[in-house]
């Protein structure tokens, strides 16, 4: 694989997506990393200092560092780190920072966050796309002292992705059991239709309570 100067050509529509969220810090972390491609999509940024990809399979790891040397990724005073690690088990820079998690379930997302928040510091920046259990990571999130920026849902080649950005700062809202500004929009219908679907098939009490707000919300907009 070669990566363009600029990175972000490479992209999918998600993981485009997902770095527009970028805050200007020095530092950044791709946990989760696959190909590296989301990390190292900000290396040609002249604020950018250390990139981080971290994953904790071997061959990922040999794939990216083998496609790193033979890649044309802007160097300059950037240093780029590959880490075999469990999310959870790292060591952050102290330095300001935006946290990438993407493309595993929310159970690994929110132990790695709930391993990491001690580390944070105020103003840092996270943003996650869970693709399963959103429930239980909302519920984790909760408990966090992440406050939520934003929260959106984009479709691509016909799936459904969640972000949401979060920061440790105090004047920010908490994530809520079940999403608050997700529903306005014309996917952010679709994807309650296919969440009703989905979680209509659930007979635990979370699912429950999900599947009678999301018909309270079409109802709201049926009327």
């Amino acid at each position: 694989m070669i990566f363009s100067r600029r990175g972000d050509k490479a992209l999918s529509l998600r993981l485009h997506t997902l770095a527009t969220y970028y805050n200007n810090t020095s530092v950044i972390y791709d946990i989760g990393c696959d190909h590296g491609l989301l990390g190292l999509s900000f290396a040609s940024r002249d604020e950018v200092r250390e990139i981080y990809l971290v994953d904790p399979s071997p061959l990922v790891i040999r794939s990216l560092r083998q496609n790193i040397k033979t890649s044309h990724i802007p160097r300059g005073n950037l240093s780029i780190n590959i880490n075999q690690e469990e999310g959870q088990n790292l060591q952050l820079s102290p330095s300001p920072k935006c946290i990438f998690i993407a493309g595993m379930g929310g159970k690994e997302i929110g132990e790695i966050l709930l391993s990491l928040q001690s580390q944070l510091l105020d103003h840092d920046r996270v943003v996650i796309s869970p693709h399963r259990n959103i429930l239980e990571l909302r519920k984790t999130l909760s408990t966090t002292e992440l406050g939520l920026v934003s929260e959106s849902v984009l479709e691509e080649d016909g799936h459904f992705y969640l972000i949401l950005v979060l920061e440790k700062r105090d004047n920010l809202p908490n994530v809520t059991p079940f999403g608050t500004y997700l529903w306005q929009t014309a996917v952010g219908k679709a994807y309650l239709n296919k969440e009703l679907r989905h979680f209509g098939l659930h007979q635990d009490a979370l699912s429950r309570a999900y599947v009678e707000y999301l018909l309270s919300l079409l109802a709201a907009c049926n009327d």
